[in-house]
């Protein structure tokens, strides 16, 4: 029994640290999954948002923003996607395959509204969604969008 007795020392004085490295490890992944999850909820509602500014911005003149209705539909189409597949699976892997069409329909945004002066609340508006994406692709390991 005397010859075991180091190592029994040593292996208490270890569990407790491997204990919390794991929890940690568990702790780190739950924080990275709610991080996750608000980033593509703020994106979400800033698109929604975005999409009120730009039906009130047009008034009568709707036939003239028919390229940025469609691109703004898409971009929120294209955010309900990213948010459904991550509540429907919590899956990083599949979530990240949306996240490509997300910012695609981002830029067509941005290169429709480098054409069209709307009114402050719209820009105010499109640059908080700028950063939400932003915020989107450092969370799923994109490349900075380059705008």
């Amino acid at each position: 029994m005397r010859r075991h007795l180091p190592f029994i020392l040593v292996l208490v004085l270890l569990l407790p640290v491997v204990g919390k490295a794991q929890t940690r490890g568990r702790n780190s992944r739950d924080d990275r999954s709610e991080r996750i999850a608000r980033v593509i909820g703020d994106c979400e509602q800033r698109t929604n948002e975005f999409l009120k500014a730009v039906e009130s911005a047009w008034g009568r003149e709707r036939h003239n923003n028919d390229v940025l209705d469609r691109n703004a539909a898409k971009l929120e189409r294209a955010l309900n996607r990213v948010r459904d597949s991550w509540n429907r699976d919590h899956n990083y892997g599949r979530t990240r395959g949306n996240i490509g069409a997300a910012i695609n329909a981002g830029r067509d945004v941005n290169r429709t509204l480098s054409h069209h002066r709307l009114n402050q609340r719209v820009s105010r508006e499109w640059g908080a969604i700028k950063t939400e994406l932003d915020n989107l692709a450092e969370v799923f390991e994109q490349p900075r969008i380059r705008w």
